[in-house]
């Protein structure tokens, strides 16, 4: 279950790489959604595919797949049940090498000696086959033993002293195993009664038939099939199983042996071979010897035997070596063999039960040494193997075929006596041979023979006799008239002499005649010779390419290419080159808007064709001088914003020549045209927006940018609901997989993004809607601009033209959040050419139903019976039927300014009345005949000014209330003088109260006088005070309602300071005088009524002045004509047509 649950993780997270991979490399590749997926599945595809069918290549490329179904009939039945027993592990080395990394295998091989028994009692857990832990019978063929990390083929000992039947066998075993993995190598078991027994001959037959049993695999894999020798049965050694059972369960389980990094040079008469090897057990014997002390289980002799051991362990070195050397030593029989590791292992009864064993020192080694060695392999060369002989042998027969058929069609293609031929057929000659391929096989062994040829050709037509031409003044007789010329014809000669430069070039270089032929041709005047008229076009190519093969030509070429780099290089301004031309024709923007004038165009330079020819004129010049031009690479770096500018000013001037406020009814194709995006505002953002699209957005220009924005949204919205979705969704992903990719959020990016699109299609609805009205409409009526003039009286969105601005509004305020500019506020003026040519359709038809409207509510009722009413009852009528016709149909089409009544409009957009109508509004009626009598402004004048009037007139009866009211004040004078002191001091003082009823005095000569005064609101005006002096009295005067109580206030002290300027005529006296002041004494009682009775006559009398105010102010507004009768008007002053209808 965890392999299986390991495996689905592992395939999971390589779909998930390959995923993330391919999405990385479409986005750095600018790749859409949809082709990052298709290579993604395309990649899983081939893998898949691969994964399944390279065990089959590999098997057919080896050429055994197809013998393999008659493997049962070519075998005897020994040899078949054998290859059962074989491919039953083949196929799981096969299936586990699919799936994994590395599955090392072994060979096991040697006499019966315990080989199975070691395996099997070594308690390690098998994955294939029998795992039952039982007594193991002796293998009679072979038999798989697959441990966790590698896998054992252990051969039966049969196959080394079978009959012929095993060794033939064994033969055809031994070119199966080459089928499969290459084996990490060859154990061969070694009895320890063998070694111990000592028979040199014995042991030197045993290794030569175990050395002639692996000869095949040695011969096959060489060098990369070591030899490890395994010494079974060590128990029989005497002290072995004693010095063991002293060891604990972990030291059992290591691997006993020695393994060389580098190969040792077996040599039997060498005592040093396998000094490592028993150096190495010596030592760890001894180590563990002394860890043992004297264990008390163990009698006398057994210790002895045990301490003797080690020393008696390392007498098997001479037989050991012996037997080495004659298995690996090299000698004219067998191939050199290699020697990895030598180890020993026991198998011992257990004690609880005889009948099974275990294994002692096998465990590391089969989990932890051997899996780690088979990693450690040389290999052979690819040409000594028997596929790569195979490829050399058939590359031999190959060539030799191809020199054969070379040769053939050789001598086929040379022709002799080409000197009887004509020029003109020996250049057709020398041009049809030059359409075999220079380098083809069939061609390239003899293409000496055939370069011969043509170089004798040649030669041949150099005989014709021509007018050669001086280089320099040919040249710079071109150069010269070139120079005079205008700077379109400039351009046609310099681009005439590039592309006979170019020819030129292709002529030394060897071009064939036929290529060369399809260009246009080297002008007369620059050919370097005076060719004979009779020849043909063909043959004079030929010659000029011969000519210019010649060191002549080569002077010619160079003085040529001087002669370009003056005429490129004299006017730096580079007029010559941006010329017009009938390759790149003006751009109209009449070919968009036909009523607008053909002299609004752009120069058809900055189009994408213009580009592309002026690109080429340049690449063409640039290819003739060899060289990159310096004059123009300022053009290239300033082109693009060129460009820009170009066609910034181009939109800027098409804008500005497109009227917001005209009117006009648009056509069924028209309407429909807008709601697929197709009117001409629309395609003309279409066509800058394609012309533009080589600019990098890094070096757009704001206007341009925004323009891009738009258009996208456009192309977005174009597409059904799905796909809309479809494509935000799209949008969505791309930009989040980038900034994951690049570590950075965009959040606010795409809810901006988000935002615009659901904007664009919010206007987009609102003008499909619309359209969809104005297409409905089959006559004229009022139903497009109905409650678009009154917004107020209609429902929110009732007339979808209201919200057609609106929503655009908001588009762009999405799209441009920021403070734009004029470029940017002129694609929002192109956009606006939709809504503005719907806002004017249905304003022209509104138009027109109003003047139908006009001519059957009141001219034709005037024109019946016209001969029975005289003219006043005409008058009266006409007076009747225009103001039901104001008040009815043309109520809502009109609005009232500060001069009247006039046409209505929206959105800078009026209806288009006529002149006269307009003048008839104005000079006829009052503002207030749209309105009915309660809601006239003149009624409501009246209402107010009547309510004010009320409360006038009860404020004045309680005004004549205040004023009979009477006040007495009892005033008593004191002494008056001067504070700092004076020549002249007053002599006495004199107080006056002037009212209506009479006038009221007190006199005073310094002394304490005493008199009443009587005062009351609204009677009295003015106060009087006089100062006596000795020659003359100083006045002082105080007039109004407040006289008396201002003055009362004043000496609420009992005395006041008077200035001298105060006292009028006497003020210049007293300034003579040296008088600045002049201290007064009154005393006053009772002055608390008094000061009640002015503050509320005061109130009352400031309210009836203000309501007196707001009265004489709503008298002046209502001193305008009065809406009750309309004015009267002649007859003939009634316009015929009131719209200009379309």
């Amino acid at each position: 279950m965890f392999k299986k649950l390991a495996c689905f993780t592992g395939w999971l997270a390589v779909l998930c790489l390959s995923l993330i991979f391919s999405f990385m490399l479409g986005l750095w590749q600018g790749w859409s959604t949809p082709g990052i997926l298709l290579l993604w599945l395309l990649v899983m595809v081939l893998t898949a595919l691969l994964w399944h069918s390279l065990p089959e290549i590999l098997l057919l490329v080896r050429g055994k797949k197809g013998r393999r179904w008659f493997t049962k009939y070519r075998l005897s039945r020994r040899e078949y049940v054998l290859f059962n027993h074989w491919k039953a592990g083949a196929s799981v080395i096969k299936r586990i090498q699919r799936r994994r990394t590395h599955l090392p295998w072994y060979l096991l091989v040697g006499e019966r000696g315990g080989k199975s028994t070691l395996l099997a009692s070594a308690g390690l857990p098998r994955f294939y086959g029998d795992n039952a832990d039982g007594t193991t019978a002796p293998t009679r063929t072979l038999r798989w033993w697959f441990f966790r990390d590698l896998c054992v083929l252990d051969l039966s000992s049969n196959f080394l002293n079978g009959a012929a039947s095993f060794r033939q066998a064994w033969s055809k075993l031994a070119r199966w195993c080459t089928h499969i993995p290459a084996p990490g190598g060859i154990i061969i078991a070694l009895p320890m009664s063998q070694l111990m027994r000592g028979d040199l001959s014995q042991l030197h037959a045993l290794a030569r038939q175990q050395r002639s049993l692996i000869e095949p695999l040695v011969r096959h894999y060489g060098e990369r099939l070591p030899l490890y020798v395994l010494v079974t049965q060590c128990d029989k050694f005497p002290g072995f199983s004693l010095w063991q059972h002293q060891l604990s369960d972990a030291q059992r389980q290591q691997a006993l042996g020695y393994t060389w990094s580098v190969p040792p040079h077996i040599d039997g008469q060498d005592d040093t071979t396998l000094q490592p090897l028993f150096t190495r057990l010596h030592e760890g014997f001894s180590l563990v010897r002394l860890s043992m002390a004297h264990p008390a289980t163990l009698s006398a002799p057994e210790y002895n035997a045990l301490l003797d051991f080690p020393e008696a362990f390392a007498r098997l070195e001479p037989a050991l070596r012996y037997t080495l050397a004659a298995l690996c030593e090299a000698n004219a029989y067998f191939s050199p063999a290699t020697l990895k590791s030598i180890w020993f292992c026991s198998a011992e009864p257990q004690v609880e039960n005889q009948g099974r064993r275990t294994s002692y020192f096998i465990q590391d080694l089969l989990t932890r040494h051997l899996p780690a060695l088979s990693l450690k392999r040389s290999g052979l060369r690819w040409y000594q193997r028997s596929f790569g002989k195979t490829c050399c042998y058939a590359a031999i027969g190959i060539c030799a075929l191809w020199l054969a058929i070379s040769a053939s069609m050789s001598a086929m293609r040379l022709r002799s006596g080409l000197a009887e031929l004509a020029p003109d057929k020996l250049a057709a000659f020398v041009a049809a041979d030059e359409q075999h391929a220079t380098l083809a096989l069939p061609w390239l062994p003899f293409m000496p023979l055939f370069n011969q040829q043509q170089r004798e050709a040649e030669t041949l037509l150099a005989r014709i006799p021509v007018t050669a031409r001086p280089a320099r003044q040919t040249l710079e007789a071109y150069q010269q008239r070139a120079l005079s010329a205008s700077p379109a014809q400039q351009r046609h000669d310099i681009l005439q002499l590039a592309a006979a430069v170019t020819r030129w070039r292709q002529m030394q270089h060897g071009t064939p005649l036929d290529t060369l032929a399809e260009a246009a041709p080297i002008s007369d005047e620059l050919t370097q010779n005076v060719y004979p008229s009779a020849l043909s076009p063909l043959t004079r190519l030929a010659l000029e390419r011969y000519y210019i093969q010649r060191p002549y030509g080569e002077r010619w070429l160079q003085n040529a290419q001087r002669v370009l780099e003056n005429l490129v290089n004299h006017d730096l301004s580079l007029r010559w080159l941006q010329a017009p031309d009938a390759a790149f024709p003006p751009l109209h923007a009449a070919t968009f808007w036909p009523a607008l004038p053909d002299s609004l165009a752009l120069d058809g330079k900055w189009t994408q064709a213009g580009e592309a020819t002026v690109n080429q004129w340049m690449a063409e010049i640039e290819a003739a001088a060899d060289r990159t031009e310096p004059i123009f690479q300022p053009l290239r770096e300033s082109w693009q914003e060129a460009r820009q500018q170009a066609w910034r000013q181009y939109l800027i001037d098409v804008t500005a020549h497109l009227s917001p406020d005209e009117t006009g009814t648009a056509s069924r194709r028209q309407l429909i045209a807008i709601s697929q995006n197709q009117s001409p505002a629309m395609r003309f953002a279409a066509r800058i927006v394609d012309e533009l699209e080589a600019i990098p957005p890094e070096h757009a220009q704001p206007w341009l940018t925004t323009l891009r924005d738009v258009q996208t949204l456009a192309r977005a919205g174009d597409g059904a609901a799905l796909l809309q979705r479809t494509e935000r969704l799209n949008k969505q992903l791309r930009l989040s997989l980038a900034d994951w990719f690049q570590g950075k959020t965009q959040t606010a990016a795409a809810a901006t993004a988000q935002s615009a699109q659901q904007a664009w299609l919010d206007w987009q609805k609102s003008r499909n809607s619309a359209v969809n009205a104005a297409v409905a409409q089959e006559k004229p009526g009022d139903t497009l601009t109905r409650g678009l003039f009154t917004p107020g009286q209609q429902k929110p969105d009732a007339n979808p033209l209201g919200t057609l601005l609106p929503t655009l509004v908001t588009l762009q305020e999405r799209v441009s959040p920021d403070e734009i500019d004029a470029d940017v506020a002129a694609v929002w003026r192109l956009y606006q050419d939709d809504a503005r040519a719907l806002l004017a359709n249905a304003m022209a038809s509104s138009a027109c139903w109003l003047n139908a409207q006009w001519k059957s509510s009141v001219i034709w009722p005037l024109g019946k019976n016209a001969e029975k009413r005289s003219y006043e009852e005409q008058q009266e009528l006409s007076q009747q039927l225009v103001g039901n016709f104001l008040r009815g149909p043309a109520k809502p089409m009109l609005s009232v300014d500060n001069n009247g009544l006039r046409a209505a409009g929206f959105a800078s957009m009026t209806l288009p009345f006529t002149a006269e109508f307009s003048q008839f509004l104005r000079n006829a009626f009052p503002a207030d005949i749209l309105q009915d009598l309660p809601q006239r402004t003149t009624t409501k004048i009246q209402d107010q000014k009547a309510t004010l009037q009320a409360k006038v007139a009860a404020l004045e009866l309680q005004q004549s209330k205040l004023e009979k009211q009477v006040v007495k004040t009892t005033v008593t004078s004191l002494p008056a003088t001067i504070a700092e002191g004076a020549q002249v001091i007053p002599t006495g003082t004199q107080l006056l109260l002037n009212c209506q009823k009479g006038d009221q005095l007190l006199s005073s000569m310094n002394f304490a006088d005493k008199a009443d005064f009587t005062w009351q609101p609204g009677q009295c005006h003015g106060v009087t005070l006089s100062v006596m002096f000795p020659d003359f009295v100083a006045v002082d005067q105080i007039n109004g309602d407040d006289a008396w109580p201002w003055f009362v206030s004043l000496f609420s002290s009992g005395e006041t300071l008077i200035d001298s300027h105060d006292f009028g005529d006497s003020a210049e006296l007293l300034k003579r005088l040296g008088i600045k002041q002049i201290l007064v004494r009154f005393a006053m009682s009772n002055t608390r009524p008094l000061e009640e009775a002015w503050q509320s006559w005061k109130t009352n009398a400031d309210e009836i002045s203000s309501l007196t105010q707001q009265i004489s102010d709503l008298n002046e507004q209502s001193a305008y004509p009065q809406p009750d009768e309309l004015a009267a008007h002649a007859l003939s002053g009634l316009p015929d047509e009131i719209t200009q209808c379309q």
